[in-house]
């Protein structure tokens, strides 16, 4: 009787007491603080496109208004160059006059054989991000993008 009693409890323990995990709860992000617009004083001259060194995507055509570190982007062209700085990859988003946006950190993962180079670009199956797919010797480098609902 007394084993039976332990083998319940022993069971209890080690099946149900796993399945509470405490899941960790990370602080609140600290909300970031937009700065004031400068009042002009004269007509400012237009910015010049920033170069980024890398492979340069071309034209690529958001079909939805997506979201960025909180700002929204509405739907169309924008260029794309892949580069990469430290070590890391990344897509560089520039509007229609080359002047760089953001950047957006890119997901590397390996691949096998393949010598092209060449990008796909498709939403995801939930329709909850649009993906850029750029296919490279030896690795798959990929950018996601958070359209808006």
């Amino acid at each position: 009787m007394k084993k039976s009693i332990l083998f319940v409890v022993w069971a209890m323990f080690f099946f149900l007491l796993p399945g509470q995990e405490q899941i960790p709860v990370l602080p609140e992000e600290q909300p970031q603080v937009q700065a004031e617009e400068p009042v002009p004083a004269q007509a400012t001259p237009p910015a010049t496109p920033v170069q980024v060194q890398g492979h340069d995507l071309k034209k690529v055509r958001i079909p939805q208004a997506f979201i960025h570190a909180g700002k929204e982007y509405p739907a169309g062209d924008y260029w794309l160059v892949l580069a990469s700085r430290d070590g890391q990859s990344y897509f560089a988003v520039q509007n229609a006059a080359r002047e760089q946006l953001f950047e957006e950190l890119a997901i590397v993962k390996p691949r096998q054989g393949g010598s092209g180079f060449w990008v796909s670009k498709q939403m995801t199956a939930d329709r909850e991000f649009f993906r850029v797919k750029v296919s490279a010797p030896g690795e798959w480098l990929l950018g996601y993008f958070l359209v808006k609902k």
